[in-house]
């Protein structure tokens, strides 16, 4: 345990969505997109109800109590076959983007991950419009243009995903969501010791008066646990692959260049939900967040890849959190 600072406090009624909670036949549901849509709360979640695997609606009229819809949302097509998760949602020029990672089914992890962007204006009818070269995941979209451009962080990894040594931040720009370009390095891995297993972009980018704040992931594993998925290591739930969450800020301009970042993570896997054993364990992993009216962020992530649990903040002390820390 590296030791949170205190900022982001657990909801007392975690987890908000939970197998154990929730009717339908889920077997996990986690890390959930966020966003408001005509006056309510939705969650867009992982699942495992069905093969394929799909993504499941979630409603909510304060945030934090909510009922899940009987209709998933995917898969769009054959292309779309097999596992689809880790959604996130971004509003910008009147159309909900929705960004996820298809994997297909058939051969499994042989042709590679797929960075996917639809879009919707009614969370019934989408349209996909990108998908990437493989390898490619954890695609978050700004929710301003900048300088003309949509901006987005992603997380490309190499060939040979099995090995998982180390995967990095990084940005691009388009014009219109589907051609891509101006690739830049924002954050290594090497320079996040708890996430020296490799990290990747969390929720998506939110706007402050110093910075737009970027919530992240990493994970740590034993050098002994290396290899493909060691959640649990062979001494037990201590060991194998932890996943916590980390905080910087990126200049409102030039969203390549750190402002500062929180040497420590935010949030780090500890609370019973955090660590269930029954499928992976000490996983902490925010896919979304949403901000209210004075400035507080209600923050969904999914714990131990199982439940959906929520988090709070104020965004203008977490900015002034990580100018606070610097860039070293």
């Amino acid at each position: 345990m590296y030791g949170e600072p205190g900022l982001l406090k657990r909801y007392p009624g975690n987890p908000i969505l939970s197998p154990l909670n929730t009717t339908g036949g889920y077997k996990r549901m986690y890390n959930p997109a966020a966003c408001r849509f005509d006056g309510q709360y939705l969650l867009v979640f992982s699942t495992d109800k069905e093969d394929p695997q799909r993504l499941g609606l979630a409603r909510s009229n304060d945030g934090l109590h909510f009922a899940v819809d009987a209709k998933p949302l995917f898969p769009f097509g054959e292309e779309d076959y097999g596992a689809i998760n880790d959604p996130r949602i971004t509003f910008i020029d009147g159309w909900y983007y929705l960004t996820y990672c298809s994997d297909p089914a058939s051969p499994l992890r042989e042709e590679g991950i797929y960075l996917c962007i639809a879009r919707t204006r009614d969370f019934e009818h989408f349209e996909p419009i990108y998908r990437s070269e493989p390898d490619n995941r954890n695609g978050v979209v700004f929710p301003e243009r900048i300088h003309g451009l949509y901006a987005r962080l992603d997380r490309p990894f190499r060939r040979g995903y099995r090995a998982e040594h180390g995967y990095d931040v990084w940005i691009s720009y388009s014009p219109d969501m589907e051609f891509w370009g101006r690739h830049k390095l924002v954050l290594s891995h090497l320079d996040v010791k708890w996430g020296s297993h490799k990290i990747g972009p969390a929720a998506p980018p939110v706007r402050t008066s110093r910075g737009w704040l970027i919530f992240f992931h990493g994970a740590e594993i034993a050098p002994e646990d290396e290899g493909w998925l060691p959640w649990i290591g062979d001494k037990g739930p201590t060991r194998g692959k932890v996943y916590r969450t980390g905080l910087m800020l990126l200049d409102l301009q030039d969203p390549s260049r750190i402002l500062g970042r929180i040497k420590r993570p935010v949030l780090e896997p500890h609370a019973p939900y955090e660590m269930d054993p029954s499928y992976r364990p000490n996983v902490t992993f925010p896919c979304g967040v949403v901000e209210e009216a004075n400035g507080e962020l209600k923050i969904y992530y999914g714990a131990s890849d199982t439940h959906i649990a929520l988090a709070t903040a104020d965004k203008n002390e977490l900015a002034e959190e990580c100018l606070k820390a610097g860039i070293m």
